[in-house]
């Protein structure tokens, strides 16, 4: 588990920094290592937020930014793991936050702590699985209904999605492949395709016609994949 606190209470920090690696020197054997990475300033941690499964998060020392502004860029960032707002200066209970926001109370307490753990793995162990598509200068976290089908052209996979975006992963087709492995609605019916077979309109004599208009060669040793997953589809 990949955890991110953000204080600017370097004590604070220092604080559930030996909590959490108590923590994890207790859950080792159970349910594994917690890796933690720590900041003093929200800017490092807003450049690839999405790589950690929980947030701790108190920011009230800091001119012009508190963990309320935190929270509104990680949710704008698309985060939807476990933030843990640390109260302290401010309560954050008295603002709207959103539904993945839970509350401690500073000094923290190990046992609370130790339960915020277990609530945060939970929502991880129950969450969809991320699909990450990293870009030449961005990086894009999709789920698996997300995605249509990518089409390997030249040095990127160019990844459509539901909603049309078209986004260009610096990747190729045996990588993204090897990568989608663990979603088994996925096939790669030629040498530069994959498709999401839930998205299969309906299938012809070596084509498959998407939902969205394309129609795509499908090689014959691929055809009774992509019947059994238009069948469960359908």
């Amino acid at each position: 588990m990949h955890i991110a606190v953000c204080d600017d209470n370097v004590a604070d920090r220092h604080q559930i920094e030996r909590l959490l690696k108590r923590e994890s020197d207790k859950r080792a054997a159970t349910t594994g290592i917690l890796y933690t990475d720590s900041f003093g300033n929200c800017d490092t941690l807003l450049a690839n937020p999405m790589q950690y499964d929980a947030f701790y998060i108190d920011m009230c020392l800091t001119e012009g930014v508190t963990g309320l502004d935190v929270v509104a860029k990680l949710t704008q960032a698309g985060v939807n793991a476990p933030i843990i707002m640390c109260c302290s200066a401010i309560n954050y209970r008295e603002f709207p936050l959103p539904d993945n926001v839970f509350f401690l109370d500073k000094p923290i307490r190990a046992a609370e702590l130790s339960e915020s753990i277990d609530h945060a793995l939970h929502i991880r162990d129950q969450a969809a699985p991320l699909i990450e598509l990293r870009g030449d200068k961005e990086t894009f976290y999709v789920t698996e209904p997300e995605v249509l089908y990518a089409i390997e052209d030249g040095r990127l996979m160019l990844v459509t999605l539901t909603d049309g975006r078209i986004i260009p992963a610096v990747t190729d087709t045996a990588n993204l492949f090897e990568q989608l492995e663990k979603h088994p609605t996925f096939l790669a019916p030629a040498s530069k395709l994959i498709i999401n077979g839930r998205y299969i309109a309906r299938l012809g004599i070596h084509k498959a016609f998407m939902t969205d208009g394309s129609v795509f060669k499908i090689h014959r040793d691929c055809m009774k994949y992509a019947k059994k997953i238009f069948e469960e589809y359908h």
